[in-house]
């Protein structure tokens, strides 16, 4: 008796399973008329099933105008079409609810999306599943796919078990691999999306021989494709990647569907530097077979570009107390009544591509743009608004990181008998200090010592691997405590070494910076706690571009010190948030060209950098190849303005060097403007001694 009641126990269970695993009645669709209105029509299924993004506001022009040739790929197969958009345009976000009009209506039956790369793709296939799992307006005009989704809550392994009308559905619910369920109509036939495959794949992934067995017995190949923003930061600054990726879409994406039929193709990307992979693409006379629109974000500049935008506007915009927290927001309030006041001076002549485009806070598409471009500068402005980007500077002129190791190592470890200064600085970071200090002779060659604490086993590190770190030499600390601790253990090292020279002469440090931009409270307690305090000052960099006025030129205020070297340009003020504290503000775009200047100089001339014995591959890294420059244009002139090389996250080294050469220009010493007269300046330089503390 006991095993036929768990017989029937086990049948019980069974059908259990079996009707929990049943999608059950399919209701059909709540508004037959919206859903058939959009079939044809890819702009208003986006306006009409999209609200919050895609149907959110107003297309442009040249958007409805990528949409139309995206809808023609999609309908009548066959084209490679190109759309540049600017970043922020919704491109992606198209791109996936354009893959999901094809096959909810049939239209294609499997869809690549491909990627820069897999955790890309993957977010295509996440964002395609929210919008199926938790659209309303979807769920009402196509049961047949969102019932059966919304039958899985979202549990992959249910997939396999569904059913419909007892017969399997076929979905598969997977991390890149998404096919709709195969369901029959009251005719018997199956619905137009049954089986569809949406696959998410990284291009430099696996791509080739895609192919998927539907229900009926076809094996299926890709009959369209998507490929959103096929590059990334990386790849777009190596030719060598830029062409692997050409050849992969060429090879390998554009052939999935076989030999029977020409794949359709849509990429929807932005162009990142010049002559990278889509901006070869863009080029007509290269690539004919790809059908393509630039689409910048501002068609005409204002016929006051020069004149209000980049001089008026740019300078009440920029004009702020940075130790002030609530200062930025007052100088955007200004800028932003200033325009308003001013707004048909300031529009004129300007297009907008998209009158919709701008943020809160903000009062129109055209102020968006300039506001862009004057805080992010003409580079990112270029090529991520407009994409047209300047043509940049990777190292050009310069030497690189290799070339300084091998060419600048001497034979010194203790300085050389003609420095005269000694300065240094301290980069803060949560878990490790980084730190430079330089020796400069009269005639301003550099002689560079560095390292960190805690010091590490080797120099070779990358800082995302530290091996000893603040936090496990200070233990039991607060984060702030802890960097308060480390700094003052390595103060205590710096100001009180006598940098002694080849000839035995000893000399002490002038001037010591640290880094402000992190735990700037633990860093002034350093300061305090140390007996050499007066001559250790905290250090906040400054990026001025070509838009602003040079910082040697702008109002001084009460008690502020200044460089009188031009080429190393910064200003010592009392800082009003800690009595007895001065800040130190450099020029980071001016110093760090100073530096790469110096770096190609001929070793052994005055100005050059001198390294001492030993291997110093990683710091020229942190030198030469942490960092890129791009030449800028403005109302005050040309700059080259830095920012940090994409994939190469360790630039502290750079950092130091740099700011330590500022604290030798503090000192008063030496000024490298003094050395272009020869001997006799270089003599005067040494005797006349300026001191500013």
């Amino acid at each position: 008796m006991a095993g036929s009641a768990d017989s029937r126990q086990n049948i019980e269970s069974a059908e259990e399973r079996k009707r929990l695993m049943e999608v059950g009645e399919i209701p059909p669709p709540v508004n037959p008329e919206r859903r058939e209105y959009c079939r044809t029509d890819l702009l208003e299924f986006l306006r009409q099933y999209f609200p919050e993004t895609t149907g959110l506001s107003n297309f442009s022009d040249d958007q409805k105008g990528a949409i139309l040739r995206m809808q023609i790929a999609i309908l009548q197969g066959g084209s490679r079409v190109l759309n540049l958009f600017p970043r922020g345009f919704g491109k992606t976000t198209i791109s996936e609810n354009a893959a999901l009009w094809a096959v909810l209506y049939g239209h294609r039956k499997f869809i690549p999306i491909i990627g820069a790369d897999e955790h890309a793709a993957k977010d295509n296939i996440e964002s395609i599943k929210t919008e199926l799992m938790t659209n309303d307006l979807l769920h009402e005009d196509f049961p047949e796919v969102c019932r059966c989704v919304a039958h899985l809550e979202n549990k992959a392994q249910r997939a396999r078990s569904q059913t419909y009308q007892g017969e399997p559905t076929y979905i598969v619910w997977g991390q890149d691999t998404l096919v709709l369920p195969s369901i029959k109509d009251a005719a018997g036939n199956w619905t137009p999306s049954s089986g569809a495959i949406i696959l998410a794949r990284g291009l430099t992934g696996r791509i080739r021989g895609m192919a998927h067995k539907r229900p009926d017995g076809v094996k299926q190949r890709p009959d369209f494709v998507i490929i959103d923003d096929p590059q990334t930061d990386v790849s777009a600054m190596s030719p060598a990647q830029c062409t692997k990726r050409l050849d992969l879409i060429r090879k390998g994406v554009l052939r999935l569907g076989g030999h029977n039929e020409q794949i359709a193709a849509i990429m929807n990307a932005t162009v990142i530097i010049e002559d990278d992979a889509v901006d070869q693409l863009a080029d007509h006379q290269k690539h004919p077979e790809w059908e393509g629109l630039r689409i910048p974000m501002l068609k005409r500049f204002s016929d006051n570009h020069e004149t209000f935008w980049l001089t008026e506007y740019a300078e009440l915009r920029r004009n702020y107390n940075p130790e002030d927290p609530h200062d930025r927001r007052r100088a955007i309030e200004a800028s932003n009544q200033l325009y308003l006041a001013n707004r048909e001076r300031a529009d004129a002549g300007a297009v907008a591509t998209w009158p919709e485009c701008y943020s809160r806070g903000e009062h129109s598409a055209i102020q968006h743009a300039y506001n862009i471009l004057i805080d992010d500068g003409e580079d990112v402005f270029a090529s991520e608004c407009q994409n047209q980007p300047l043509r940049q500077n990777y190292g050009t002129g310069f030497l690189a990181a290799g070339e300084i190791n091998r060419d600048r190592v001497g034979t010194w470890n203790r300085f050389p008998s003609d420095v005269v200064s000694v300065g240094f600085h301290i980069d803060v970071q949560k878990r490790l200090l980084y730190w430079t200090a330089v020796g400069v002779s009269a005639d301003f060659r550099i002689y560079p010592i560095y390292g960190t604490y805690p010091q590490q086993k080797n120099n070779s590190f990358e800082y995302r691997a530290v091996k000893l770190s603040i936090q496990q030499v200070h233990k039991g600390m607060s984060e702030e405590r802890s960097i308060q601790a480390a700094l003052e253990v390595l103060l205590q090292d710096l100001t009180g070494r006598q940098w002694e020279r080849q000839d035995g002469v000893k000399l002490p440090f002038d001037v010591g910076l640290i880094d402000g931009g992190y735990q700037v409270g633990a860093v002034r307690a350093a300061i305090k706690a140390n007996p050499h305090s007066g001559r250790l000052f905290t250090m906040f960099g400054r990026g001025v571009k070509a838009g602003d006025v040079p910082m040697m030129q702008r109002s001084k205020a009460q008690g502020e010190i200044r460089s009188v070297d031009a080429a190393i340009p910064w200003t010592m003020k009392p800082d009003p948030s800690a009595k007895g504290f001065r800040n130190v503000f450099d020029d980071t775009n001016a110093v760090k060209t100073f530096l790469h200047r110096r770096l190609a100089t001929d070793s052994g001339r005055g100005g050059s950098v001198e390294l001492p014995k030993g291997d110093h591959r990683r710091y020229c890294e942190h030198l030469a190849s942490s960092e890129y420059a791009t030449e800028t244009s403005g109302p005050h002139g040309t700059v080259l303005e830095w920012k940090q090389m994409p994939g190469q996250p360790d630039n502290h080294w750079f950092d130091t060097t740099c700011g330590a050469i500022v604290a030798v220009s503090i000192g008063g010493k030496v000024h490298y403007s003094r050395i272009s007269g020869g001997t006799q300046r270089q003599q005067e330089t040494t005797r006349r001694k300026v001191s500013y503390l």
